[in-house]
């Protein structure tokens, strides 16, 4: 399984349902909050929530065989 990053931000609705897809899944993950860096909110301000892996992002909307797909599990 590849380490997945979610991109998020405080008082976001579709990063907690992001989150809670990847928790169901039960895929980890490390958050990112794009608020603390004005590079990250500048590149994900508009497509949060995003989840990535080393390789490839997946920008909102996405469903959960596209994140199981990006964790190398489908």
């Amino acid at each position: 399984m590849k380490e997945l990053t979610l991109y998020s931000r405080i008082e976001c609705p579709l990063c907690e349902y992001a989150e809670s897809m990847l928790l169901t899944l039960g895929i980890s993950y490390r958050t990112i909050d794009i608020d603390e860096k004005t590079e990250l909110m500048q590149q994900y301000h508009t497509r949060i929530p995003v989840i990535a892996n080393a390789v490839q992002e997946l920008g909102w909307p996405f469903d959960e065989q596209q994140i199981q797909t990006l964790a190398g599990i489908a």
